[in-house]
């Protein structure tokens, strides 16, 4: 049996590529198994043995008690490619109204033709394996700007089915004939964002995300693992258990942790960034009008793809810094991917006039003082720990504390709404039809000790997000800062390009109001 040659080890660093000639040099004897060194297969995402050699030279190979065995390097040998194709990139599922005693679901479906369609035209998402359960939305139902969330229950379902009714053929280069649900055995969702993670995602520390599971969490490493039950649900003859989960060290327990629901640990998460020219950015979609774009990825990834394919040229070689990119995108539609086995974050290029688009639906956020509140996460409560809300549109105002829906409120159309009493740990979220296009975490931190200029510059750097025009407050951070220059620099560069992460923001100026607090 020929050795795995796609094999990843956990060391201190994180997850490393590694020959089972290399491993048996760090392991001298005896079999290796998942409990005694923490080996990975890069093609399944399951765990591997390094074996004792006793008869033959030591190689890698899958334990026999693993779930799946459609290993591709089983199936196809050694001289498989890490490759996937248009129809990997599955739609986004995410996990909503979480209470102490529910949860739901919704399906993203992407952007698409629209004027295509004829107006009897029908979209069916079924559970697939079920003949009583069916979900059918007209055309009127999608949003012709952006993603449109549809609801499919409350019930988890391993996949659905897409089915058109007076179909358009052209919809599949967009939406897959079969769409990837929720695994019993354990999956994992953003908490910010409820979005389901693909499979062998990367997981940050120190970032909350929801495990969804059919039954309790059995023999897991928690070593460096924050974990708490928030929901128990019964459907059928099943229980269904939410609970909120978190690394707090970047060890193997937590590492182990996470692959055992096929995904990984890492401090350099995969990122897609779009930089320049002028786009406007939206869910899974870059709206903008010219013959070719510029982009940064971040993080281990083994391919840029495109489809159909296009020219991507690659401009810089140096390992450490981010890949930056230009591809060429003169069709109306263009499909990017970044991904290792399959696709992890992926977006489309639409080609169009940039002043015709609006990104969402707008919403005005202030204190009682009239301050406009940015959305996001932050430990500073407004004035008289009250906000205002004023919409163009009718919608739904939803509050949460520590993680659970504690009130609903309508909001109608230009009619103003404030909500008071917040305090830490509440969450407010403004829902316009199923889209949250508003949301803002109140969570008090500790105050960050700004000793070391290295730290802050990989807390501040280290993030993946939407990007905000760079703000004029940048410029009085720099000035009360300029004895780290490192820092400074970076902000700098902020200036120059006009756009800064939102994340890197709000982080730096929790450092900078630390720095202020602490005089």
């Amino acid at each position: 049996m020929a050795s795995l040659t796609h094999v990843c080890m956990w060391s201190d660093n994180g997850w490393k590529r590694i020959t089972a000639e290399q491993a048996a040099r760090l392991h001298p004897g005896g079999t290796v198994s998942a409990h005694s060194g923490l080996f990975m297969c890069e093609l399944c995402g399951q765990y591997v043995i390094l074996t004792d050699g006793d008869i033959r030279i030591r190689y890698f190979k899958h334990s026999a008690y693993e779930k799946s065995k459609d290993c591709p390097e089983r199936t196809f040998g050694a001289d498989y490619s890490i490759s996937y194709g248009s129809q990997e990139h599955d739609l986004p599922i995410r996990i909503t109204s979480v209470s102490s005693s529910s949860f739901s679901f919704e399906v993203g479906l992407i952007r698409v033709p629209i004027s295509s369609l004829g107006k009897d035209f029908r979209v069916e998402i079924k559970p697939k394996g079920t003949f009583d359960v069916s979900y059918v939305f007209a055309k009127e139902r999608l949003n012709y700007d952006g993603i449109t969330y549809l609801p499919i229950g409350e019930r988890p379902f391993e996949k659905y089915t897409l089915n058109f009714q007076n179909r358009s053929d052209k919809l599949r280069e967009f939406w897959p004939a079969e769409i990837k649900g929720i695994d019993p055995e354990g999956t994992l969702f953003e908490k910010a964002s409820g979005k389901k993670l693909t499979y062998d995602a990367d997981v940050e520390i120190g970032k909350e995300y929801y495990l969804l599971k059919r039954g309790c969490i059995y023999g897991k490493s928690r070593n460096g693992m924050q974990i708490q039950e928030i929901t128990q649900k019964r459907i059928g003859w099943e229980t269904w258990i939410l609970y909120v989960v978190s690394a707090s060290a970047f060890n193997e327990d937590a590492a182990r942790f996470y692959l055992d629901f096929h995904c990984r640990l890492t401090d350099n998460p995969v990122s897609l960034q779009l930089v320049w020219p002028l786009f406007v950015e939206g869910n899974y979609i870059v709206k903008h009008n010219q013959n070719s774009m510029y982009m940064i990825v971040e993080g281990n990834i083994a391919a840029v793809k495109t489809f159909p394919a296009v020219t991507v040229r690659q401009l810089n070689y140096n390992s450490s810094q981010p890949k930056l990119y230009e591809v060429f995108c003169s069709g109306r539609q263009q499909l990017i991917s970044v991904g290792r086995t399959q696709a992890l974050q992926y977006t489309y290029f639409w080609k169009e006039p940039l002043d015709q688009v609006e990104l969402c639906p707008e919403v005005s956020v202030t204190d009682l003082a009239g301050a406009e509140i940015a959305p996001g996460e932050t430990n500073i409560l407004p004035h008289s720990k009250t906000l205002r809300f004023k919409s163009a549109f009718d919608g739904e105002l939803i509050i949460s504390n520590n993680s659970r829906v504690a009130d609903k409120r309508k909001i109608f159309a230009d009619k103003c709404i404030e909500i008071d009493r917040l305090s830490y740990g509440s969450s407010v979220q403004v829902v316009i039809g199923l889209d949250v296009i508003w949301q803002i975490d109140f969570k008090k931190q500790q105050p960050i000790v700004a000793k070391d200029e290295t730290k802050i510059m990989k807390r501040i750097t280290h993030v993946s997000g939407a990007t905000i025009p760079t703000p004029h407050s940048l410029r009085n951070i720099m000035a009360g800062m300029n004895h780290y220059p490192q820092i400074c620099q970076w902000m700098r560069k902020c200036i120059k390009n006009g756009t800064i992460d939102e994340q890197s923001y709000r982080r730096l100026q929790e450092v900078y109001r630390s720095m202020n607090t602490n005089r």
